[in-house]
């Protein structure tokens, strides 16, 4: 079964323009939306109280497959979306973003979706420093996008920004503020799969709806 997930957002992209998104793109990829499910309940809420997406979870079966038009309709925190993704994967489960024009399965694992979690963390940080953000799921692009698998791979092999700069063709100091600026290396050392995997423990410690495994992540 494929299901459109949609969630209401305040001020923000209405139910139909979601709707209108990722039917386009279900068109596109060939895919057929069996099912619609929409959330009501309020973004702002954490994920434990969140009823309506657990017990969404919770009925999919291996093979299922959601289409979401942003991954913010997950969740706004990049933590959770970690888990939310992790447990979708786990059990089988696809995940398609449609305004990234991305397909997630349990092989691809979570490393493509490191432009969409970036972004994710940008605005954490933005609105803990009760700076005026961006709305939700939209994000300033950079011409070093496109290079973030190779960027992150550079560096977690502990390269220099120089050297890095110099294997690309691109100028120093853009790359440094663009690795700052998206706090890159804090992604190279892993260190958001501990945090998520603190997280974790601390759900499947109030319910088993949510249970699954980072083990694949680090891949």
């Amino acid at each position: 079964m494929t299901y459109a997930l949609i969630r209401e957002f305040s001020g923000a992209d209405s139910l139909l323009s979601q709707r209108a998104a990722i039917v386009g793109y279900a068109r596109m990829k060939g895919l057929s939306i069996d099912r619609e499910t929409i959330e009501f309940e309020s973004d702002k809420i954490p994920l434990e109280e969140r009823k309506r997406l657990r017990e969404f979870i919770d009925s999919l079966t291996s093979g299922d497959t959601i289409v979401v038009e942003r991954i913010e309709v997950l969740a706004s925190g990049m933590e959770d979306v970690i888990l939310i993704i992790n447990c979708i994967l786990s059990r089988g489960i696809s995940l398609h973003v449609a305004s990234g024009f991305l397909e997630i399965t349990k092989e691809t694992g979570l490393f493509r979706l490191l432009p969409l979690i970036v972004g994710l963390k940008e605005q954490e940080e933005s609105e803990k420093g009760g700076k005026v953000g961006r709305p939700r799921g939209r994000r300033s692009s950079s011409k070093f996008d496109s290079l973030l698998s190779e960027i992150l791979e550079a560096l977690k092999e502990g390269r220099s920004v120089s050297s890095i700069a110099r294997e690309l063709g691109v100028s120093r100091s853009s790359l440094k503020d663009y690795i700052e600026s998206r706090q890159l290396r804090k992604f190279a050392d892993d260190s958001w799969i501990e945090r998520a995997g603190k997280r974790l423990g601390k759900v499947e410690t109030q319910s088993d709806e949510l249970s699954c495994t980072l083990d694949y992540v680090k891949k």
